[in-house]
Parts: C-alpha cells; structure tokens; sequence
C-alpha cells in the first residue's frame, strides 16, 4: 500500500499545476511568400500553432535583428501578439516583419509567463532572395517566364490562393505587383480588400488580365478599380497592334479578347473603344487591364513578350539613393528629428534674459549689502530687504522661466506628414516619432495604426538605448521595453495608411478653380492653403464635419513672389494664433515635403496643405510622458 503514496502526491502536484504547464503544442513557421524574401523590405512570417493539449492562454513572439555593426546600432525588435487556443485547436498567424540582413536568423517562440513552450530559428541564409516579387492570383503558373524577362533585376514569381493573402497592407510591402487572371477578388475578405486597396494607393501594381471567364472583370470590387468596362469578348485574327508596337512579328492566330471601353486613364496600345493595354493611376499605384489572356498561344513563345511587360511593369531605371541611405540610417544627421531638435523646443530663457536678471538680481544684493555697510543701525530692515529681493526674484525665474517639459520622465515628438492619394479615400501617413528621455528608464510608446511600419530607428545623445524592445501588435500596437538613459533621443521613421480623414475634390473652369474640401476629422483643419498657377489662396480653419467650398482666381494679383521657396510662403501664411513653438515642427515638415521647389513649380496642378494640431502617429503616452504633435495634410486632387 506505501507505494501508492508517490502516485497520489503526483497526482495532487498535477492537480494543483496550470493547464499551461501541461499544455501540448506545436508551432511551424514559413517565411516570406513562398520561402521568398525581399530584403530592406517587411516580409510575411506564417505560423501555424497546434495545441493538443488543455486551455492555452499564451504569447506568440518574433524577433528579428536590424541595424549594422560598423554604425554600432545593431538591435532586436521582438514582435508579439496574445494567442489563446482551446484544447485541440489549430491557428494560423501572420506576421509582418523587417528584414534587412541574412547574417541573424529569426526566432519565432511560444512562451506563458517565463516558460518557453515551443521555438523555432529560421536561418535567412536557406530562403529564396530576389529584388522583385510578382505574386501571382491564377489557376495556373503561366508567369513563371516572367522570372528571366528582367535581366537586370532578380525576379521571383509566387503562387498565392486568395485565402492566403495579407489581410494588413503591410504584408505587401515586399511585393512589386499583382496579377489577376480567372480568380475572383469577391472571395477576399473585406479586410483582405481593404489591405489590397491601401496597397495599390501607397505604389502598388495590380494587373488584371483577359481569359474566357470575362465576367470575373466585371465583379464589383475588380470593377471599381479597372480603367475600363469590361463589355464581353470577342474573336480576333492575331494582335497586329502588338506587333505594330513592339516591332515583333507575331502569328495570326485565332484569339479571345476581352472586349471593353474606356472609362478613366490613358489606352497605351489600342483605342478608347477597343483598349488592348490600358492603365490609370490610383493614388501612387498603377491599375493595369490587359485584354488578352499572356498564357494564350502564340503569345508564351513570342519575342516581343519581355517588351509587353516592362510597358505593363514599368520598373523604374533608377534607384532613389537617398531614400534608401536614409532608411538604411546613414543620413542622420540630416533626419527631420535632428533638425527638430537644433531648435528652442523646449522654451529655455536666452542667454541674454538670463544675464539681465543675474545683473539685476547681483547689483541689487550688492545695493543692499553697501547700506547695511554705511547704516549698521538699521541692518535688520536691510537683512529684511534681502529676504524679500530672494523670494521676489525665486518666484519670477519659477513662473516664467520654469520649462514645464523637465517635470517629465520624457518627451514625445510625433512630426507626420499626411498625403491624400486622390481617388482613393486613403491617407499615406509617413512621420517621425522621437521620444527624448530626460530621466532615464524603461519607456512605452503607443501608437494609433496596428500595421504601422516602422523604416528606421538611431539613437543621439549623452546616454546609451537598450539594444532590445517589443513591438505588440494585439489589438494596437505599442512600442515596450523601450531602454533609454538620461537624455537620450531615439528617433523611429514610422509609415501607415488610414482612411482619408479629409476628402479634397478639384475642379477647374475657364477663369478659376473650385475647390470642396470636407473634414472628416476630429480636430479643425487649421491654416487650409491652395496653391495653384504661382498663387497662394488661404481657405482658413475648417472645422470637424464641415463641408467648405470656394471659387479661387488665379488671374488676381498675387502678394508673393512665384520665385520664392513654397515651403517659405507656406510658413508665412501659418496662422498667428498658433503656439510659436509649433513652427519650429512645422518648419521641418514643410522643408521636407517641398525641399527646393519653388512657388512657380505649382503652376500645373492645385496643391492643399493645412494643420492638424494633434499627433496622428502616437497614441495617448502614459502621464509621465509629454507629447507635442503636429501633422502636415498635403493633397494634390485631379482637375
């Protein structure tokens, strides 16, 4: 009977223990689209979670490491998301990542509390890298040929089915385009749709090509973005205008088109009421219809193929260097936020001020202290006007020279900038966010977007940054474990895309223009600018809900000179009601945006700039954390 005395305290140990600590689970993780990588560029992590055990209530977490050893600013950013699963249940999650380097892996974990359930190490080293990535939404895999027509640039092709697509827009940022041919984008969830929406605005390509199922274009969602309408197809005898354009000869066989018109855009080979190869804007990004099915013969053997593409791809010669200097951190020094902080931000007296109160306080004591020297009989009352000289000039330096900022743990910057892609109903929001510790510790910033990227991170200052933090991204998403010593900035380059909280509609007549802008925010639109054909027109503050509409008339005369920097007419024509201390933030936004253009270089399409006074990036920090913010709306709407 004394042997059953072990087994029953196992069993009361058992018994007392968390389900977690018993819990059975396994995790696999894929990475990028297929095993495919795009460096310097967000990339998909699939995981996919079995539990085979009792109740989970745990964290799922990424790290991955960013920043070089030569600058010295090599960190981990640990990306985590709260995951409970029932007994028996599979779960699949994806997250959206940086990665700039193959030299560190990534590590992906599964942990409650402090006990580590499952890991896994991905080595970067064994995954497909390419420059380019063209997902494919097909039946088939006709596009794999696209994969050798761009020399230059190291193409991959990837299959996806529709269930699979990123349901954020920052899970396409490794993507160069989308081709559409036979699936339907009414199978997307309306959160997948958004993700592709939002896409397309921030740059985008998504190609939708003819097949025999032509009413798959005509589908609401497909439709609303074409730059046509899809009527039906036909059969045609060869493309000579193909062949025309391209000077290739091409085979008369018999084809299918898809027959449409034009309703938006431009026709690149065919006609208005017959487009072969047509394309519109939306936003930044392209929209691209081509009639003919590419995996149709003769066109997969056909010489003039690659040429087609680079007409429908249009990848650019040249590569922007200073964007990827700066999203690489070597232009610092140069960054907004160092600018930012070459400026009186915080309201310190000057230099002057405070040797003309020292001057005055000194000469006064002195003043005191030579007659009590000349009056010894009366030093009480003297002694008594020193007390008094103290107390009177303690509290003048306190009130008016007290930098309120310094009574904070830290200080948080949110300088953005907010682009209105026209057509679209969506805001490219790309801004800075700088958090300045003044006392030094563990910082939390909270930011409003859930699939906000973040470009770029560095450090300035006297103290040192922790080499590590957390970026939750539960239901928001919050920057933790942020280690900063006494006055030390870090800065973040931060990007997302939101519904337009303003809409902008342009249009122009014989002797004018008509402009409607409604505000859909929160907070006024302050300082509303227009600036068209050399002319600045002020439209005032717009309030939240306010629909304002007005004539401008660029043939009256103008005030400032079409020669002059448009950054420098903008600052002028800020509102002089607003804080002083505003202008420096707003100064660096408008340098940035406009940099050396001129007044004149205006003069073909109306640019609307105005003021949000609120962070747009950050969320509401902690009580010890003060924020300042201030948010730049651009719009260049379409006449």
């Amino acid at each position: 009977m004394y042997w059953l005395i072990p087994w029953c305290a196992l069993a009361l140990a058992l018994a007392w223990l968390p389900s977690q600590a018993y819990a059975q689970v396994t995790l696999e993780a894929r990475l990028g689209l297929q095993g495919t990588l795009r460096l310097g560029k967000w990339n998909l992590i699939t995981v996919q979670v079995h539990n085979a055990g009792g109740p989970l209530h745990g964290t799922l977490g990424v790290r991955t490491w960013l920043g070089s050893e030569s600058r010295g600013d090599v960190h981990s950013t640990l990306f985590t998301r709260p995951l409970a699963l029932p007994p028996g249940a599979r779960k699949r999650l994806t997250f959206a990542v940086p990665i700039t380097s193959i030299a560190d892996p990534v590590d992906v974990s599964l942990w409650v509390g402090d006990q580590v359930l499952a890991q896994q190490r991905l080595d970067l080293r064994e995954a497909l890298h390419a420059e380019q990535i063209i997902l494919g939404l097909t039946r088939d895999v006709s596009l794999d040929f696209l994969a050798t027509a761009f020399p230059k640039t190291h193409t991959r092709i990837v299959y996806l089915p529709p269930a699979d697509l990123p349901v954020h827009w920052s899970g396409y940022d490794s993507v160069s385009a989308v081709v559409v041919k036979g699936i339907s984008l009414q199978a997307l969830s309306d959160t997948q749709y958004t993700a592709l929406q939002a896409w397309l605005a921030n740059g985008g390509i998504l190609i939708a090509a003819g097949d025999a199922q032509y009413t798959l274009l005509q589908e609401p969602r497909l439709r609303a973005l074409l730059p046509v309408h899809v009527l039906g197809v036909q059969a045609q005898e060869g493309l000579p205008a193909l062949a025309e354009r391209y000077a290739t000869p091409l085979p008369d066989s018999p084809m299918v088109l898809a027959r449409a018109r034009l309703t938006r855009g431009r026709v690149l080979i065919g006609t208005d009421e017959m487009p072969l190869l047509a394309h519109r804007p939306f936003g930044k990004g392209r929209v691209v219809f081509l009639a003919v099915d590419y995996a149709m013969p003769p066109l997969p053997g056909w010489s003039g193929q690659a040429a087609l593409w680079k007409d429908i791809l249009q990848i650019p010669e040249h590569v922007d260097f200073v964007r990827e200097f700066a999203e690489l951190g070597m232009l610092d020094e140069s960054h907004p936020i160092m600018k930012l902080f070459g400026r009186p931000v915080l309201t310190f007296p000057s230099h002057l001020t405070l040797s003309a109160i020292l001057l005055t306080y000194l000469s006064l004591l002195t003043l005191l202290f030579w007659r009590m020297s000349r009056r010894p009989q009366q030093c009480w009352r003297y002694w008594g006007g020193v007390a008094v000289l103290i107390i009177v000039c303690t509290a003048y330096a306190l009130s008016p020279f007290l930098e309120h900022g310094l009574n904070q743990d830290a200080l948080l910057f949110d300088v953005t900038t907010m682009e209105l892609p026209a057509d679209t109903g969506y805001a490219h929001v790309q801004g800075h966010v700088g958090l300045f510790a003044i006392r030094g510790g563990q910082f939390e910033i909270p930011l409003q977007q859930a699939d906000t990227v973040l470009r770029h991170t560095f450090t300035r200052g006297a103290g040192k940054a922790g080499k590590e933090f957390e970026a939750s991204v539960g239901e928001g998403f919050r920057l933790r474990r942020l280690g900063l010593e006494a006055w030390t900035l870090r800065v973040f380059s931060t990007e997302s895309m939101i519904a337009a909280p303003v809409q902008v509609v342009a249009e122009g007549h014989t002797t004018g223009l008509t402009v409607q802008v409604e505000n859909r925010s929160s907070v006024p639109l302050q300082g509303t600018l227009v600036a068209y054909q050399g002319r600045v027109f002020a439209l005032g503050a717009i309030a939240p809900g306010e629909k304002f509409r007005d004539e401008l008339y660029p043939v009256l005369q103008s005030t400032d000179s079409a020669q002059e920097m448009a950054w420098r007419v903008m600052l002028k024509r800020r509102p002089g009601t607003m804080d002083t201390r505003l202008a420096y933030l707003q100064e660096v936004l408008l340098q940035q945006y406009f940099g050396d253009k001129r007044l004149a270089d205006t003069s073909d399409t109306p640019v609307l700039t105005g003021w949000l006074l609120a962070p747009t990036t950050l969320g509401t920090p902690p009580a010890a954390t003060a924020m300042q913010g201030v948010t730049l709306v651009v719009s260049r709407p379409l006449l």
